[in-house]
């Protein structure tokens, strides 16, 4: 018997967290386009970037896992859950407030503290109650092994919150830190998280067959960090498994879209409305560019020269934050109903994709204008139409459940 979980409540929650994710967005571009003196851009930052991780997707993936071990404990357990995810989801806020109104400071670091206890007493709890499961599921092992990530992940904001205590300033410790942590949320507790979510919904044989695919994609996240670190000049060895890592990770991704379109082509009882599925190839194609991009980036030369492009680094933050995970939750939310698909709904979250597709564009138009040093006209003004996008698109869809409700 499952127990019952308030998953839509849930869900509805996060999208108030995306509208935030998004006001914020839209804030930092007005600034850049326009005057606004009453906020510090730098907190806004930090109080975007932050939220985003926490209230957002990391608050979906903690929702739908819950889901995931329902049926397998008690009501009593299924409290303990609740309770975890409430505490990130409070911390996640105050973070936000902190963040926005101090920047680094003790309160918004015991918050983001906080939050990182709350990932911890999760991944104990889940991984507790998955081992005592008789028959060992794949969606289980993925959500382990992204909950583990999620624990690394942690060591970043750790020495960055170090650094900050004791102004013991050095930009590389620090700016290898920063990348630590994206890394290992992006590739590691995002994606297999994510992955467990996927594997849930698929057939067991296609699964099966997926299996030691999913596998090698796990064993390359730890070597492809250095991709993000070309910088510090690793060894040659480091460097050739670097690069061989990068290479396979590609292979593998693209052998896991062939069998997976083959198999579920002919799979009429797995088949979601043809609008729903555009979210779930819009997230793969994404996930397509981001390895492709990886295994260009093993070029020191090149990867100096892209990674020195502010555009470009935050066209590649967005596209793994929107085009990979938000849209797939979105996805995800209306093929398991816990989004209703009323006829608003679908406008904005249609809408939702356009945004990320012209902010994409827009961050890319922008990087190649830096490349070449050519000024773009207008470009900020234009950044701020697609962040305008995706803040009244989210919002819609959020005004879209609470009449629903």
């Amino acid at each position: 018997m499952t127990v019952s979980l308030p998953i839509r409540k849930w869900f509805i929650l996060g999208l108030i967290s995306l509208v935030y994710v998004a006001l914020y967005g839209s804030l930092m571009r007005y600034k850049i386009a326009f005057s606004f003196p009453f906020l510090d851009q730098k907190n806004i930052l930090h109080a975007h970037s932050h939220f985003a991780f926490t209230g957002w997707i990391s608050h979906i993936l903690y929702s739908g896992l819950t889901l995931l071990m329902a049926p397998f404990i008690s009501t009593k357990r299924a409290t303990v859950y609740k309770r975890i995810i409430y505490l990130n989801l409070i911390c996640s806020f105050g973070m936000l407030i902190a963040f926005t109104i101090k920047g680094y400071h003790i309160i918004s670091m015991t918050f983001s503290a906080l939050c990182i206890v709350a990932s911890v007493l999760y991944s104990i709890v889940f991984i507790t109650d998955a081992r005592k499961v008789k028959e060992k599921r794949p969606a289980h092992i993925w959500a382990i092994l992204g909950l583990l990530f999620n624990i690394l992940s942690a060591l970043g904001p750790m020495v960055i919150g170090y650094i900050i205590v004791t102004h013991n300033m050095d930009s590389r410790v620090y700016l290898a830190s920063v990348y630590y942590h994206l890394h290992f949320q992006y590739s590691g507790w995002f994606f297999f998280g994510g992955l467990a979510l996927i594997v849930n919904m698929l057939p067991r044989q296609l699964v099966a067959s997926l299996s030691k695919h999913f596998t090698i994609l796990a064993c390359v996240v730890i070597p492809t960090f250095v991709l993000s670190i070309l910088w510090t000049k690793p060894p040659m060895w480091l460097y050739i498994i670097t690069v061989i890592s990068a290479i396979i990770q590609l292979g593998a991704w693209i052998l896991i879209l062939i069998k997976g379109y083959k198999f579920l082509h002919g799979e009429e009882n797995i088949h979601y409305p043809n609008w729903i599925n555009i979210f779930f190839y819009a997230s793969a194609l994404a996930v397509t560019i981001k390895y492709t991009l990886q295994a260009v980036s093993v070029i020191p030369s090149l990867s100096h020269l892209v990674f020195g492009i502010r555009p470009i680094v935050i066209a590649y933050l967005h596209l793994v934050l929107l085009g990979i995970h938000s849209l797939f939750i979105i996805g995800y939310a209306f093929a398991k109903g816990f989004i209703k698909p009323t006829k608003f709904a679908k406008i904005a979250s249609f809408s939702f994709l356009v945004g990320v597709i012209l902010n994409e564009l827009f961050l890319a138009i922008q990087g190649i204008g830096a490349f070449t040093y050519t000024p773009i006209p207008y470009i900020n003004q234009l950044l701020l139409v697609a962040a305008l996008t995706l803040f009244i698109s989210a919002t819609s869809l959020l005004i879209s459940q609470i009449n629903k409700e």
